[in-house]
């Protein structure tokens, strides 16, 4: 009797010890189970429960804390590695329309789901800026520009090169079109290499004035240094640091202030050309260290992002778009653009000019030693120029960031974490983190042990729209068979 008493109050012990394990279940979500999450803070967090309502992430938890019900819509992780969104930096919509018409979708299938756009006509860009905003499961978040803001001689003036810039002649028409800018609702501004000092430090104090970020070029008419104390937060390129960091700055500073004069009215194209190649590979073969290192601690002082676009010269230069693996993604284009770059790519001669090879790999170094001291960095490509195939070389340029000294954790992070901050979303964006927006990719395999492994991608997810390979496949052959894409409206 005793016995068969004591049997009773344990049974009834385990139902009450299971029935406090009761197992959760999420109305209108999904959840992903046995996940290992990769967050750009945090690391590497294996075994997690994540779950997806509506568009944000509404719970996170190890597997033993956060018990699903088999009633969920649950889709197994199956110890894949879940990562933010990733962000090309700096991108040109505008450089070629006809392919921009798919690279949103080329974006989103590689798993980049928010760009930034650093230059075009505004109402161009403006109306892909909309139809993000207009279908945000199905398109990456977009950041622009507009036009770039440029001097007298402006560089991208539409005779030979696209016209992605705005010529202001003086002072006052600076203020003017960056007020126009502002007034149409630019994310951030961007200032080219033809303006006057007193042009960009208009540009710069409106910037500061309206709260927006300054993107850009160092004017040739300037320094570094006094480039980004005006303002100057966030460096394209790394572009025209060299020329400060030689013992005899102040002397080619004034040689560029007469060739700017541009007595022969050369177009702002042929004059920025005349004036890099007369002082770039100078700079370069006559580096003096204590002032390149002088020039670090100011970027890192006044907290100035850099977008070194390591593809933009590597590829090119290298010749990195003939060889078969980088042909290959050409495939992913529309047929017409795969069969141009194609026809470009094979006609190109593959010596390297050790000049050009020489500043590439000083890019790369400077890069390398940017990170070590915490100089935040940005990963953009600089696509659709320089055959940098649009999604497929963001992940050649977080390969480039590793070859250049990061850790695959802070690669991630120039194309994650950084970007959000940089736009001042990092609240609500490129963490792995409860209550954030829900744009995340799902890897087959670990891209902490090879930051390659990013482009094994077994899932996209765009404001809590899960799109699987399947429907990635899809949407690529769409693209490269130059039909409207239909896949991401099943």
């Amino acid at each position: 009797m005793i016995f068969t008493r004591i049997k009773f109050y344990y049974l009834v012990l385990v139902c009450i010890l299971f029935s406090c394990e009761e197992k959760s279940y999420f109305e209108d979500a999904y959840c992903i189970e046995n996940v290992n999450v990769i967050d750009p803070i945090e690391g590497l967090m294996e075994g997690m429960n994540v779950v997806i309502k509506g568009n944000k992430i509404f719970q996170i938890g190890k597997q033993e804390d956060l018990r699903l019900s088999q009633k969920n819509n649950i889709i197994e992780g199956g110890k894949r590695y879940l990562i933010p969104g990733l962000w090309d930096s700096h991108v040109h919509f505008y450089f070629d329309r006809e392919l921009a018409l798919h690279m949103p979708e080329l974006f989103l299938s590689s798993g980049i789901t928010s760009v930034r756009d650093t230059g075009g006509a505004f109402l161009y860009v403006d109306s892909i800026r909309k139809n993000a905003l207009n279908h945000p499961k199905t398109h990456p978040r977009v950041k622009i520009a507009g036009p770039l803001i440029d001097g007298n001689f402006n560089v991208y003036n539409g005779s030979f090169l696209p016209e992605l810039s705005i010529r202001t002649r003086t002072v006052s028409e600076s203020i003017e079109e960056t007020e126009r800018l502002v007034a149409q609702g630019v994310d951030f501004l961007k200032a080219y290499e033809m303006l006057s000092p007193e042009q960009f430090e208009a540009i710069a104090a409106i910037a500061a004035r309206e709260n927006l970020r300054l993107a850009g070029h160092v004017p040739l008419s300037m320094e570094i240094t006094h480039a980004i104390s005006l303002g100057l937060n966030s460096l394209e390129h790394i572009k025209n640091l060299e020329l400060e960091a030689v013992e005899n700055s102040d002397s080619i500073l004034q040689q560029r202030g007469k060739m700017l004069l541009n007595k022969s009215s050369l177009s702002g194209r042929e004059l920025r050309g005349n004036i890099h190649r007369a002082q770039k590979q100078f700079a370069i073969d006559n580096l003096a260290l204590e002032a390149y290192y002088s020039i670090l601690d100011s970027i890192k002082k006044y907290e100035a992002y850099q977008v070194p676009t390591l593809s933009i010269y590597k590829v090119p230069i290298y010749k990195i778009f003939r060889e078969p693996f980088w042909r290959e993604s050409f495939k992913l284009l529309p047929k017409k653009t795969m069969k141009q770059w194609e026809k470009n790519a094979a006609a190109s001669d593959d010596e390297i000019n050790p000049d050009q090879k020489k500043f590439s790999d000083w890019i790369q170094s400077t890069t390398g030693e940017m990170a070590k001291i915490e100089i935040p960095l940005m990963a953009g490509t600089d696509t659709p120029l320089g055959y940098l195939t649009p999604g497929f070389s963001l992940h050649y340029e977080l390969e480039l960031m590793v070859e250049s000294g990061l850790t695959e954790l802070q690669s991630l992070r120039t194309a994650t974490l950084q970007p959000a901050m940089y736009f001042r979303m990092e609240d609500s964006l490129g963490l792995v983190k409860k209550d954030y927006i829900a744009d995340l990719i799902l890897l087959n395999k670990n891209p902490l042990e090879d930051i390659g492994n990013t482009k094994d991608i077994q899932a996209v997810i765009k404001d809590g729209n899960f799109l699987d390979r399947n429907i990635l496949d899809e949407i690529q052959k769409e693209i490269s068979a130059g039909v409207a894409v239909s896949a991401l409206s099943k």
